[in-house]
């Protein structure tokens, strides 16, 4: 049973890393105009790597260790800076929150339809 909702629980850490990511990259747009800000973003922490166990105090058996939803946040201040010392720039972090918008609606859609995938089979394909 545990595997069936696998999917849905990689989905869903998913789509709370982008929510999250979509809240940093919003406070880099609204400080445009702070002197002296340095833009912000958030990457997932690096999965364990294939070979390591995570041990499941419930059941008591090893399975693959599951990504973390734990962000790594970073000062993303590559962008030459403008006459007040203000790294941001408002193009590339609108095309940050786009890409990441998007990839909040692929995981939203996907979480969608594995459920609708299982409410069919709950339901003798009713």
């Amino acid at each position: 049973m545990r595997t069936l909702f696998q999917t849905v629980d990689a989905l869903e850490e998913a789509m709370t890393f982008h929510r999250e990511r979509q809240s940093v990259l919003a406070g880099n747009v609204a400080n445009i105009d702070t002197p002296g800000y340095r833009p912000m973003d958030l990457e997932r922490a690096p999965a364990p790597g294939p070979g390591s166990l995570a041990l499941d105090t419930d059941a008591g058996d090893q399975s693959p260790a599951r990504a973390s939803s734990t962000t790594v946040s970073f000062d993303d201040s590559g962008q030459s800076a403008s006459a007040d010392g203000n790294h941001v720039n408002l193009e590339r972090e609108l095309a940050k929150m786009d890409a990441n918008r998007v990839r909040y609606a692929t995981a939203s859609e996907l979480v969608s339809r594995r459920l609708a995938l299982l409410r069919y089979a709950a339901g003798d394909g009713q």
